[in-house]
């Protein structure tokens, strides 16, 4: 069979230089499409560290603050600590009025004392050593673990009283009352003599009263 082809030669010339150019295109379209993935992938990995880089940035700024915080919130519960503990210590100390008023029922009469101190004057806290940590050691301590300080108040064991008598006699009764009452474990008599030996009205006594 014997086909006719009727389309003029400048025609088909036309439409072949069109297919051509499609192909190409396509071609063309597929190459820079093939191109651009690894680049696109590329350009993504580094918007994908850029937003890392960012929420890392603020993870470490929330860290920062939290252990700011920590550190004032742990600042804050030792000193409440220490608060309590001194009031504690406090509270377990002698009732002073109570104290005086016994003193002064046992003193006997004419006689008067010149001066109550405690010994020590002035309690102290006791000092507190704290050893060193090593770095290694520090970091695997918590927060949690770290224990504060306890105040360890010294308090006075010791009552020194001195005073004046009419005769050498009174600072032995007083002496004996303080005994009787049973709230000192010891009650010493220092010294008990006249000032001035021209004086023969007054006797200088000091005691000491522990418990």
């Amino acid at each position: 069979m014997v086909k006719v082809n009727l389309i003029p030669e400048s025609v088909q010339a036309a439409q072949a230089r069109r297919r051509h150019l499609k192909r190409w295109a396509v071609s063309l379209s597929a190459a820079a499409l093939i191109v651009s993935l690894p680049g696109g992938g590329h350009w993504m990995q580094h918007l994908r560290i850029d937003e890392l880089h960012a929420q890392n940035n603020k993870l470490q700024n929330d860290l920062r603050s939290a252990r700011s915080d920590l550190k004032t919130t742990s600042a804050q519960a030792n000193d409440a600590f220490l608060r309590v503990e001194r009031a504690k210590a406090l509270r377990t100390k002698r009732a002073w009025s109570d104290m005086l008023a016994l003193i002064g029922a046992c003193l006997p009469r004419d006689c008067f004392l010149t001066s109550i101190a405690t010994d020590p004057p002035v309690p102290s806290a006791a000092a507190n050593v704290k050893k060193p940590v090593s770095q290694s050691s520090a970091a695997a301590v918590t927060p949690e673990q770290e224990k504060p300080d306890v105040v360890i108040i010294d308090a006075p064991r010791k009552l020194r009283m001195t005073g004046e008598a009419e005769d050498a006699a009174q600072p032995l009764i007083f002496v004996a009352k303080l005994k009787e009452s049973q709230v000192f474990q010891d009650v010493t008599l220092q010294r008990s003599s006249r000032d001035k030996p021209e004086d023969e009205t007054r006797f200088q006594f000091e005691l000491i009263c522990e418990w």
